[in-house]
């Protein structure tokens, strides 16, 4: 009797420690598993932060390069492009690169380095007789065949057409009289619209058609 009585007692610490170890394999592996969810959640934190920081980078440093591109409000930081055949003008910043005059001189552009604007001025002779309303026509046409148009109105020697075709906003004005047509082009970004809106308005203002009633 006695010895079957330790040999209970033998069998029943053998299950409390067969019970303990498993609850420490329990115990180990879930310990495990939560160290390895902690990682993965720190390094998913560290990515979002790191993504937002590069993404905050990079908006700082579109808006940073917009804003080189506008024009102080000072005139000193505007410079004068007169056409020497046509005679018309237009004051633009001072940092902005011109293009190469072409052999005609008809014209020019004008663009800062990074490409987000583009100032086009030009000059033609009238000799289709045409009026405000026919170059008006014309380039609303030009509106819905290459984007939607915005807006547009039209006078009785002048028009604007504005449209986007998605990526670039253009804006069109010209002025027609009996010798020449002078006109000017603005392309610039559409997710910089309200950056250089300023800019626009500063370009526009200044644009000024010089003597259209006779051919040059």
């Amino acid at each position: 009797m006695e010895t079957r009585h330790i040999i209970e007692i033998k069998k029943k610490h053998v299950i409390v420690a067969i019970v303990c170890i498993i609850i420490g394999i329990v115990i180990g592996v879930s310990g495990i598993l939560l160290i390895e969810k902690h990682k993965e959640s720190e390094a998913s934190n560290k990515e979002i932060i790191t993504t937002t920081s590069t993404s905050s980078l990079r908006d700082n440093s579109s808006k940073e390069e917009v804003n080189s591109n506008l024009p102080d409000k000072t005139l000193s930081d505007l410079e004068l492009y007169k056409n020497g055949r046509y005679g018309f003008s237009v004051q633009y910043p001072s940092n902005w690169i011109k293009g190469t005059v072409p052999a005609n001189g008809d014209g020019i552009v004008i663009s800062p380095q990074d490409g987000t604007i583009e100032l086009q001025v030009s000059g033609s002779n009238n000799t289709l007789n045409h009026t405000a309303y026919n170059e008006y026509n014309r380039a609303l046409s030009k509106s819905y065949e290459y984007g939607i148009p915005g807006f547009h109105t039209v006078s009785d020697d002048w028009y604007v057409v504005t449209y986007t075709d998605g990526t670039f906003i253009y804006y069109v004005k010209g002025f027609v009289g009996k010798g020449s047509i002078n006109t000017m082009r603005i392309k610039y970004l559409q997710l910089m619209k309200d950056q250089y809106q300023p800019v626009i308005q500063q370009l526009e203002g200044s644009f000024n058609h010089g003597n259209f009633d006779i051919a040059h």
